[in-house]
């Protein structure tokens, strides 16, 4: 019988390289349509090109990477028209996210979203990196209270391609303003709570209108 041990190895390297390039491109290090060489990333990781390969098809499957015969691998880019398109299908999704979320979430749920709201807007203007990973945990954690794994699956595939090029934008634009940026998140808690003033639909609207503006969210 073979040993396991190198397969889980190999399995173990890759999945390293997978969550290493995920986080580089969701914080924006790349540039759109940017080429991302297998051996130079290999090189750069002192590892074989095989799990660099399996990790940008893992990477193409989530929609953060294209691949196209003889010119490879590149960083996903998004035109105005997608941008505008990929709201519209998350608009429901996220407001059906919010809805199912709310007769679920626990007081404990909430102080979790209210600290890493903290996190987010103590790092915004000196840390956009810090700020996108936990920008992006913030929605995926509401959306794991809906329960729905489809919803969730669905929402991440629609979600993190926009999510990356809007943080490639707003790391060559002005930054919208902490306190708005801080509100839109808040109007979210608020609505899970019970004691907002805002529509699970007047929420995610709101919110989205920075995605109009190419800012992350």
């Amino acid at each position: 019988m073979s040993p396991t041990l190198p397969t889980l190895r190999t399995a173990a390297i890759r999945e390293s390289v997978v969550d290493l390039l995920r986080e580089a491109l969701l914080e924006g290090r790349f540039a759109p349509g940017e080429s991302l060489s297998e051996p130079a990333l290999a090189s750069q990781l002192g590892i074989s090109r095989g799990p660099v390969r399996e990790a940008l098809l893992v990477l193409q499957q989530e929609g953060l990477v294209t691949h196209a015969q003889n010119r490879g691998f590149a960083v996903m880019a998004l035109g105005p028209g997608d941008r505008q398109a990929m709201v519209k299908v998350r608009m429901p999704l996220e407001v059906l996210a919010l809805e199912l979320a709310k007769p679920l979430v626990t007081a404990q749920d909430l102080v979790e979203l209210e600290q890493m709201l903290e996190r987010m807007v103590a790092t915004y203007l000196s840390d956009p990196a810090i700020t996108a990973r936990e920008d992006l945990a913030f929605h995926e954690r509401l959306w794991e209270l809906t329960g729905n794994s489809w919803l969730l699956i669905a929402l991440r595939r629609i979600t993190k391609p926009f999510f990356m090029h809007t943080m490639m934008y707003r790391s060559r634009t002005e930054q919208l303003d902490v306190g708005t940026y801080e509100q839109q998140h808040r109007d979210y808690i608020a609505f899970l709570r019970g004691d907002g003033s805002l529509s699970a639909e007047e929420c995610v609207r709101s919110h989205l209108r920075m995605y109009e503006q190419g800012m992350a969210g």
